[in-house]
């Protein structure tokens, strides 16, 4: 039985706190992109994947604040795949056409079943290359797909994908490990860090590459140094019983 206490230790709770006050600081620099333009497609796109970051962590810190912890969990991949795509975006000029490219090729497996739905997949290739190369001369038309570690490669975030991608990645694809709960405990801590991480590395990369209004973030990197060193000084230990 819960003793009425809190069902989390206090270095997580701090994180939660850390976390509800970098939120309002997304949803205000997405908001003064209104009105606005971007200096490029990979501006634009990633004004567009920092909204899929916000709805990640908006939804990540409602449940987490109600102690759906396990529910939490199958937001962060979302999260951190789209800081791969937006970053990779502004780093890259390859990573627009060849997301769009393999996105073609997922939805011509899917939909082209005979060889009147092949001919008009290719078709809206050829046009989707056409307005493509249109309106963003200078970047390169590529025929070839790309995966998330590509991406992640791409955006220089590898090591992130190799640690923090492939563990949360066993949530959502139910393996026996995360249904059976026996992640919980080597990750319960480090969920709400790696949201967090998330959101204010999202929120670099607008303060860098869109005309987004945002404060300085210095304070919030102290902030994170602090909580991290503390996390190292607790291993993970296992949930509080809420029966």
């Amino acid at each position: 039985m819960s003793n009425g206490g809190p069902i989390y230790p206090p270095t997580e709770i701090e994180f939660l706190k850390l976390l509800k006050e970098l939120q309002p600081n997304l949803v205000n620099a997405l908001n003064s992109l209104a009105g606005k333009k971007p200096a490029n497609l990979s501006s634009s796109y990633l004004g567009r994947i920092a909204v899929t970051v916000n709805r990640a962590s908006d939804g990540y810190l409602l449940l987490r604040e109600s102690g759906r912890m396990d529910a939490s969990k199958l937001l962060i991949r979302p999260a951190l795949e789209a800081v791969f795509c937006g970053t990779a975006a502004v780093k890259n000029k390859e990573f627009p056409f060849r997301k769009a490219y393999s996105e073609w090729d997922e939805d011509k497996k899917l939909f082209a079943r005979d060889t009147s739905g092949k001919k008009d997949a290719d078709a809206y290739l050829e046009h989707l290359q056409e307005q493509f190369t249109k309106h963003n001369p200078d970047y390169p038309v590529i025929h070839k797909t790309i995966s998330v570690k590509d991406t992640a490669e791409m955006a220089e975030l590898l090591s992130a994908y190799e640690y923090s991608y492939r563990i949360y990645c066993k949530f959502t694809h139910s393996a026996m490990r995360a249904v059976t709960g026996n992640l919980d405990q080597g990750t319960d801590l480090y969920d709400t860090p790696t949201i967090v991480w998330c959101v204010l590395f999202i929120l670099k990369q607008l303060k860098q590459h869109t005309p987004a209004e945002i404060p300085d973030l210095n304070v919030f990197d102290q902030r994170i140094a602090l909580l991290d060193a503390e996390l190292l000084k607790h291993p993970p230990t296992s949930r509080v019983d809420l029966s």
